[in-house]
């Protein structure tokens, strides 16, 4: 009846070709892009106190993570961390992160959020520009 079809969208090329082929406005394309796009990133052996910040960053900016099950109790000392999200998502847990990072009291800790914006920004930076 609807013809239904599943429409790939993996680069945000291809996402705002598809919403353009909507017959949208220019403005709607460059608003829009950016929820169509779903990235899940992978990050190693992250401290479980950013582990968990990130994930609570994450879930308020409308995407999700997960950690290991023993983070919130820290049996271990360190998590991988699975974030899941749209590029809308990851532009808002970046910014947010870096200002968890400006309030951290000793330049170590500082340097640690400083580092996971840089290579959440290297890792995404065909998705983040535009």
């Amino acid at each position: 009846m609807y013809n239904a079809k599943l429409v790939k969208a993996d680069s945000i090329q291809k996402a705002a070709s598809a919403i353009e082929g909507i017959g949208v406005c220019d403005e709607c394309v460059r608003i829009m892009r950016d929820k169509a796009v779903f990235r899940l990133v992978k990050l190693h052996c992250v401290r479980n106190a950013v582990a968990n910040i990130l994930k609570q960053e994450m879930i308020s900016s409308g995407g999700d993570a997960t950690v290991s099950q023993w983070t919130v109790n820290c049996a271990r000392p360190k998590t991988d961390v699975l974030l899941m999200g749209t590029i809308k998502h990851y532009k808002l847990l970046i910014a947010k992160m870096r200002m968890q990072g400006a309030a951290r009291p000793t330049s170590e800790k500082k340097n640690e959020y400083k580092s996971l914006c840089e290579e959440l920004s290297e890792t995404l930076k065909a998705d983040l520009k535009g």
